[in-house]
């Protein structure tokens, strides 16, 4: 496994550095930007639409991790694999959501350009149900399945289809991570239970603020398995005010994930980034440094992505406030 990790620090030392990142916040021509990214990225050209070039970054990541599974072995390549299955899950969340709302033929050639697509079989005339039958072979196939009921409405499918699927990923990352040795098993459930707790929060703070859900119903909706969050605590936090929420989670480590309530996703990305460097410098887990290593990675496509979106509309300051992580 050492190998590895050799590998993942050099990936590591190849993601643009914080000048790279103001240089691209200060530039408002679209054209400069390019030129600015194709500096660390040649595959990027001017030629690129913004659709385009997101698809790059993702095929790029998306290849170094091939690069570092291809140095795993046994069940380290194993939970690497179903940990990054997270992106697959995202794909087919925004699959589902278009086959629900009847416009996937507009994105069929969207989806197909996804590295991701080959997964799954998809056809332009598709509707969920065909999907979902069109797929059995696949692994989410018993999850997709019960939600094949014409009578629900739009949004509660959409919601409650990413729901199941966010729990049968984890439940399977904690199977999995229970088959490690016991030096290794312990740390590798404790970084996926600081995954939980995160997932959990948000989803209680969405629905409390965004879902006509009665608060002893939220339990449904969340995720076991978090780190020193058991079942009880958890009911706890789902019958608490909103007010009451907040104010408990600000009074402890997590208290800087809800600073922002106009930003949620970005704070809960910076929890997440400091999860990831604090793997990197404790180094004393093999897998768990190049899981985070490569987490690191797509953080900053998504901060690159974000840069080349925001045109002149928005200050300097702005800009940088979207980062993920300065």
């Amino acid at each position: 496994m050492r190998d590895v990790v050799v590998k993942a620090k050099a990936k590591l030392g190849k993601i643009p550095d914080n000048e790279f990142f103001l240089n691209l916040a200060r530039e408002n021509d679209y054209n400069k930007k390019i030129d600015i990214i194709s500096q660390k990225n040649p595959s990027i050209d001017q030629s690129m639409d913004k659709r385009t070039i997101e698809r790059s970054n993702f095929r790029y990541i998306f290849d170094e991790l091939k690069s570092i599974d291809y140095f795993l072995q046994g069940i380290e390549s194993d939970f690497f694999n179903l940990y990054f299955s997270k992106y697959e899950i995202l794909f087919l969340q925004e699959i589902i959501e278009a086959l629900v709302n009847e416009n996937f033929t507009r994105n069929y050639l969207d989806f197909l350009a996804n590295p991701l697509s080959k997964n799954f079989i998809l056809q332009e005339d598709m509707d969920l149900e065909k999907f979902v039958e069109s797929n059995k072979e696949s692994k989410y196939y018993r999850t997709l399945l019960p939600f094949l009921n014409k009578n629900m409405q739009k949004e509660n499918l959409i919601f409650l289809l990413s729901n199941s699927l966010m729990k049968y990923y984890y439940r399977s990352l904690i199977k999995l991570g229970k088959k490690f040795p016991r030096n290794e098993k312990d740390k590798i459930l404790n970084f996926i239970g600081e995954e939980i707790n995160l997932a959990n929060f948000q989803m209680i703070y969405r629905l409390k603020n965004f879902y006509d859900i009665d608060d002893y119903g939220i339990f449904n909706y969340l995720i076991a398995g978090g780190n020193k969050f058991n079942g009880k605590r958890l009911k706890e936090l789902s019958i608490l005010p909103i007010e009451d929420l907040l104010k408990y989670v600000s009074a402890g480590k997590y208290r800087r994930i809800f600073k922002n309530e106009n930003n949620i996703h970005k704070e809960f990305r910076k929890y997440q980034y400091k999860l990831y460097q604090s793997e990197i410098t404790k180094e004393e887990s093999d897998i768990l440094y190049v899981i985070s290593a490569m987490n690191i990675l797509f953080i900053s496509g998504e901060n690159i992505d974000a840069l080349i979106e925001m045109d002149d509309s928005f200050s300097i300051d702005e800009r940088l406030e979207y980062l993920i992580v300065r």
